[in-house]
């Protein structure tokens, strides 16, 4: 199998989180064979592992093409894809698409978010994910809710697999304390990379009445600040923070830890705290791999009702509040730490409800739905998965070609020049060369080239119609073509506009679509229309939330 997503040692939860998938499958299956394609950030490098096969660079769009083109020659049976916004290149990371239509091998995507809201790109890119995926995972119930309420797809594509989790017992925070200078301390923690939006001022605005009470209550905020954030602000975010707390006066009692620490570490954290806080400032969080840590290790939790947190944390697995809300917070926090038994039963019930989602169980999960999507029809739209199908041939379409484009007919492999050239098939022979390069292949440019300056060269703008006929001496034999024709040409702009890889042609195919769109609803029939309906799909395509 192949598997496509950030990667460690790059530092982020999908990483880390494609990192544990790979450990969990290929230590419960020892027989897998699993090579990794790791997306890489504009100007970032890493010391990947062997493991890796590839490094797709983000913003590079030939690097998804040939990534595919890699898979396939792999002999991958399925391509696993983690699935997040800003970590593929493109419009609302459209660029994975160019990976998926190249795919011959089924697909299982685990999206990591799932917008209620999305803008035209986003639905746009999240459309044809579900489209071209066998399955897609989410981790939660209300991730499905959304899926088929906001996207309309189909219940037998969805699978709900919880994020998985390590496999620790529990253990006296007392024990785990000295360690990080915490003994004698009532810990409240919250993890992750620190950037605005994950609500921390509210749990800080939270501590002057649980010090009141607590006074040896100590906020631990462990993570380093999202590099991205760094680079445009270094660590403002940070201070303000700290001087928020000075400011209501329990700057003791917030401890910082500055550091992008690795999972074992991260555990004995975990294990060192009395109270884990998730305060997100709204419910659009689908999933949270902090939270579902947290409850494996058997914290108490308290937390807005997110999401992921409200299906997590009920039936007594946590304590929810208001979102941004200080003195709900700080009710919650204290209503468990003045009740050591309410506290110890929250406790048991969410390390048991973590045992459900411990990485083993995840890696069976996993792979069920690998073999569902192995042995159903649900693979690729474009070819058979379990089919080696040869690199393609150009020789014939070479001959038939020459600098004005392609001609129409051949004597067995010799092209007949008497019959001259034809709109209809120099614009069939656009579309291939756009498809061949989408596939991975090598598609030659003057080819493209040619092909996309006879459409250009067959558009009459005085008449509002595509010329189809030319003779071999480049006279045009006729200032209208065909109905068909001009199907066929608008269709063939529409796709380039929609699925050039180079942004020159993308430009020029919605300049031609854009200049022949006034005219589609002039053709009675039916076929002529087929083809216009072809080429409207893919405008839409190409100009999202366009009327």
């Amino acid at each position: 199998m192949a598997m496509v997503g950030n990667f460690p040692p790059r530092r982020c939860g999908i990483a880390t989180f494609t990192g544990d998938v790979y450990e969990a499958l290929t230590t419960a299956y020892p027989d897998l064979a699993c090579d990794v394609y790791a997306m890489t950030d504009e100007g970032s490098r890493y010391d990947y592992p062997d493991t890796v096969k590839f490094e797709l660079r983000a913003n590079v769009l030939m690097d998804y093409a040939d990534a595919a083109r890699r898979i396939n020659a792999s002999g991958a049976e399925v391509v696993c894809i983690q699935h997040e916004y800003g970590i593929y290149g493109g419009p609302a990371g459209d660029y994975l698409l160019t990976l998926l239509d190249g795919l011959r091998a089924p697909v299982v995507t685990s999206l990591h978010t799932v917008l209620t809201t999305p803008d035209p790109d986003q639905r746009r890119v999240m459309n044809r994910i579900i489209e071209r995926s066998s399955r897609v995972i989410v981790m939660t119930r209300k991730g499905r809710d959304i899926l088929r309420e906001v996207y309309g797809a189909p219940a037998g594509k969805i699978a709900v697999v919880a994020h998985g989790v390590p496999d620790r017992p529990l253990v006296p925070t007392e024990e785990m304390k000295p360690q990080f200078g915490l003994e004698g301390r009532e810990v409240l923690m919250t993890f992750g990379l620190l950037s605005p939006g994950k609500g921390i001022e509210t749990m800080i605005r939270a501590l002057p009445r649980i010090v009141a009470e607590r006074p040896h209550a100590t906020y631990l905020i462990l993570g380093a600040t999202h590099p991205h954030l760094v680079a445009r602000e270094g660590e403002h975010y940070r201070e303000s923070l700290a001087e928020l707390a000075e400011s209501l006066g329990v700057g003791e009692a917030v401890r910082f830890v500055n550091a992008y620490v690795d999972t074992p570490k991260l555990l004995e954290y975990l294990a060192a705290a009395d109270v884990y806080v998730t305060p997100y400032p709204n419910e659009a969080q689908i999933t949270s791999g902090t939270l579902s840590y947290a409850v494996a290790m058997g914290k108490p939790v308290v937390s807005t009702p997110f999401w992921h947190a409200a299906e997590l944390l009920a039936e007594g697995r946590g304590v929810l509040t208001p979102f941004n809300d200080p003195d709900a917070m700080a009710e919650a926090v204290l209503s468990l730490m003045n009740d050591p038994e309410r506290m110890a039963a929250t406790r048991d019930k969410a390390y048991a409800a973590g045992r459900e989602m411990i990485w083993s169980r995840l890696a069976e999960s996993f792979m069920g739905l690998f073999r569902a999507v192995r042995s159903d029809n649900l693979v690729s739209l474009h070819s058979p998965s379990n089919m080696e199908l040869p690199e393609p041939a150009l020789g014939g379409v070479e001959r038939m070609s020459d600098g004005v484009g392609m001609l129409q007919h051949g004597l067995i492999s010799v092209p007949d020049r008497n019959h001259g050239y034809c709109v209809d098939d120099n614009a069939r022979a656009l579309m291939l060369m756009l498809r061949l390069e989408r596939a991975g292949f090598e598609a030659p440019p003057r080819l493209t080239n040619a092909y996309a300056s006879f459409l250009h060269h067959a558009w009459n703008g005085d008449v509002g119609r595509f010329r189809n006929f030319m003779g071999y001496d480049r006279r045009w034999l006729e200032d209208v073509g065909s109905d068909d024709s001009f199907g066929r040409s608008f269709w063939a702009a529409c796709y380039t506009a929609a699925n050039a890889l180079r942004d020159d042609l993308r430009v020029f195919g919605l300049k031609i679509a854009q200049g022949a769109l006034p005219r589609v609803g002039d053709f009675p029939f039916l076929r002529t229309n087929a083809f216009l309906i072809l080429g409207l799909c893919e405008l839409s395509r190409a100009m999202p939330g366009s009327d």
